[in-house]
């Protein structure tokens, strides 16, 4: 097998250092490999070069040679029935046994073996070193952790009675637990030392001091020693027949070599000896106990495996008091939920059901501040930012197709342009209601500004050598404090899924409402259409009697005036005239329910040629004689219904110009703004105007703001403006002020319209002139 080389450490390679391949072991110990040759025969293919200083021979005489020649019979044996019983490829280190080696000489050395398998090859390793206690000892200081810790609740005295323990066992200056963030960093916890080393309690190491390859290492082979940092190391030497095999993985290798960059950071900790046990939980290293000594140390093989068993042990408590706290919370949050829900069912709109209840919508994350934004409306709850910066930054985050859920606790890291929120809304939890409309729940975080205690300057230092850039670790330890600016606190999982769940809940509630209003929808367009029908009918059949009633009045007054009195004439006068008035009513009625019945036949229409025709024909029927100044600006092509449309002109040029008939020098001004997705037309007169407060009145059917002395009419021309622009898929408003006029907008949209099926009724005249309307 080849030896994979150390090589120099740079700016490129950092992360990608081969440490499971390094080629070589430490020096307190040797390595043998061995291949099974036979049923009895156990063939050395690859040692380490100082098997041969321990086993007082060549090199050359013990590769190649049959592993039972270099060793006693009996320990042979026993190693080989620990190697070949119920081993796997990939078995984790297994305790084989003690030996003394050489087996000939005057000075003997005590040896610890292990072994695991890779592959169809036997890794054996020899640790120089006495087992000080026995199995039983360690099995009972095991049992007495154990009871110990049953009645700690707290996590931290549970991290500090494990620490202590392993002190004890291993003798290190200092044993620390430090547990790993969401980012990387280590933040120390608990710690036992004596005064030959620093503390570093409560300091934190950055996540760079352990590379993605070693921290992957840590998972797999959960304790790593390393009883003395300036050893020389020992190259792994293979049979001519191995030597070009690729280079030994020794993931498993308790001797295995340490990278030089990982040997320089220990020497500047002022550390030569250091042993590491990983906290491992579902397969994440959640954390590690490290302990550190000033001189060289060496930990027997069975206490470093009691010391795993107290971690292993510590570590599920730690889990377990961690997911009973979140299960805890989460029962909580479930119960805000449910009284979110019970709100939000009972409002007029679940919107209204979150905003009038800004302490429960809060709990959901434990967020200080929120926002609902639906459309162009943001409302915002709590401590949160001014709704216009929310507004524009909910449409950024629209805009980028983020996700049904968004999370993050460094907003302004991510997003620059919410650099404006972070003083409210450093962290961010965003859920999405709806792909087609903006809908949007926002819960804030303000930023947290926090004093980081570093053990040294993060930053690993640069260095040429030999023109290479070089890594170098960091040389002081001493406590370094960096001021974190643009963070919040971070969300924790239960937070997390209860934003997700919420929003399930709250996608329950539209889907409902969406199903009743389906289906109202339905019951109310059957029932506009059996009203529309009566009152078609109605109004046909009212035509005739008022007609009867108008014409027969105007005969008495031709043929009896002589007859009639004064107050007679002047009775009859006014039957004449309610008759011709409710006759109007009834053709206005029949136009207004033909609105909804006929069939849209839509095409392009020039907007601006349309309102100049339109405005010529009213002009020559209702203000031939009046100074009226008229502006119609650039107006653009859309697709609509032409019949329909110049009602909509015709009823609004004649609204302007009825009611500005009291000014001298009227102005009509016309002109349309257009957007992404529709035009918006205006028609601004400046007539007498009205109260702001009733402008939802002005398009109901038969509704008045002024009195009919001042302006006739029938109160049904602005409806049937919006039920037309309806129709069209458009809206429609109006502004004003007593006296300065007013303006009436409406909109059509600036692509295609889906054409109407409905078809007119049977025996449905066309459209009459709209000035009948």
């Amino acid at each position: 097998m080849t030896s994979a080389p150390q090589g120099t450490v740079d700016l490129t390679n950092c992360d990608r250092e081969p440490i499971h391949i390094p080629g070589s072991v430490q020096g307190h110990g040797f390595l043998l490999v061995l291949r099974a040759g036979s049923a009895t025969t156990l063939e050395v293919i690859t040692a380490s070069e100082n098997a041969a200083r321990y086993l007082d021979l060549p090199l050359d005489r013990i590769l190649g040679a049959d592993f039972s020649d270099l060793m006693e019979s009996e320990l042979t044996e026993s190693l080989k029935k620990g190697l070949l019983s119920e081993g796997t490829a990939g078995e984790y280190v297994r305790f084989l046994g003690t030996g003394q080696f050489p087996r000939h000489g005057s000075t003997r050395y005590d040896f610890q073996v292990v072994g695991h398998r890779l592959d169809d090859l036997f890794v054996l390793e020899f640790e120089h070193t006495k087992q000080s206690v026995s199995q039983a000892e360690l099995n009972t200081v095991i049992s007495n952790f154990v009871s110990s810790i049953e009645e700690l609740h707290d996590p931290i005295k549970l991290c500090q009675a494990v620490v202590r323990q392993i002190r004890r066992l291993t003798g290190f200056d200092r044993v620390m637990l430090y547990q790993f963030d969401e980012e990387g960093h280590g933040n120390v916890l608990a710690e036992d030392r004596n005064e030959r080393l620093p503390s570093y309690l409560g300091i934190h190491f950055p996540n760079t001091d352990i590379p993605q390859q070693a921290r992957a290492l840590y998972v797999l082979n959960r304790i790593r020693i390393i009883p003395d940092v300036d050893y020389t190391p020992s190259p792994l030497v293979s049979t001519p027949e191995y030597q070009d095999a690729p280079p030994l993985d020794l993931s498993l290798s308790i001797l295995r070599s340490v990278s030089p960059i990982h040997r320089q950071y220990m020497r500047n900790m002022g550390t030569i000896s250091s042993m590491s046990i990983s906290m491992v939980s579902e397969g994440r290293l959640w954390g590690l106990i490290s302990g550190h000594h000033s001189e060289p140390l060496s930990v027997p093989y069975l206490v470093r495996s009691a010391t795993e068993v107290l971690t292993r042990i510590a570590t599920s408590q730690l889990i377990a008091h961690h997911r009973s706290s979140a299960m805890e919370q989460a029962i909580r949050l479930k119960s805000v939920h449910g009284q979110l829900l019970t709100f939000m069912a009972a409002g007029e709109s679940y919107i209204d059901g979150l905003v009038k209840h800004p302490v429960e919508l809060l709990a959901v994350t434990h967020a200080k501040g929120a926002a609902i934004v639906v459309g162009d409306r943001c409302t915002v709850v709590g401590e949160g930012p001014d709704p216009a910066v929310v507004l524009r930054f909910a449409k950024t985050l629209a805009r980028r197709g983020r996700e049904d859920l968004y999370v993050t606790h460094q907003l302004s890291l991510e997003f620059p342009e919410a650099e404006a929120m972070r003083a409210k809304a450093s962290g961010l939890i965003a859920i999405s209601l709806s792909q087609v409309h903006r809908m949007q729940i926002l819960w804030f975080r303000p930023e947290l500004l926090e004093t980081v205690q570093w053990a040294g300057e993060p930053a690993k230092s640069e260095e040429f050598v030999d023109g290479i850039l070089q890594i170098q670790p960091r040389h002081s330890f001493a406590t370094w404090k960096q001021i974190v600016h643009g963070k919040s606190a971070p969300w924790t999982p239960v937070e997390i899924d209860s934003a997700r769940e919420f929003r399930s809940i709250v996608l329950e509630i539209v889907l409902k409402r969406a199903e009743e209003l389906a289906d109202m929808a339905s019951e109310l367009e059957h029932t506009n259409r059996e009203l529309e029908a009566f009152s078609y009918s109605v109004s046909h059949d009212l035509r005739a009697p008022f007609r009867h009633i108008s014409g027969f009045a105007e005969l008495l007054m031709e043929n009896e005036a002589s007859r009639l009195s004064e107050t007679g004439k002047r009775h009859l006068a006014t039957i004449a005239q309610s008759a011709q008035f409710a006759g109007l009513l009834v053709d206005s009625l029949l136009n207004f329910s033909r609105i909804s019945r006929t069939q849209l036949e839509l095409r392009p229409i020039s907007m601006e040629m349309l309102a100049r025709d339109v405005w010529h024909d009213v002009r020559q029927q209702e203000a031939k004689d009046r100074n009226i100044a008229i502006h119609i600006g650039n107006l653009p092509t859309v697709e609509a219904d032409l019949n329909l449309m110049r009602q909509v002109w015709w009823n609004l040029f004649s609204n302007a110009i009825k009611y500005s008939r009291s000014r001298e020098h009227a102005v009509i001004t016309v002109s349309c703004q257009s957007g992404p997705s529709e035009h918006t037309f205006c028609v601004m007169d400046n007539g007498v105007g009205f109260e702001g407060q009733y402008a939802h009145k002005l398009f109901g059917a038969f509704q008045r703001l002024h009195r009919m002395e001042e302006f006739e009419g029938t109160g049904i021309g602005l409806a049937n403006v919006r039920r037309i622009v309806s129709r069209h898929n458009g809206r429609t408003w109006a502004t004003g002020e007593v006296n300065q006029g007013a303006s009436i907008f409406f909109t059509l949209p600036t692509v295609s319209i889906t054409r109407k099926t409905t078809a007119a009724p049977p025996g449905t005249a066309p459209e009459g002139n709209p000035k009948n309307s």
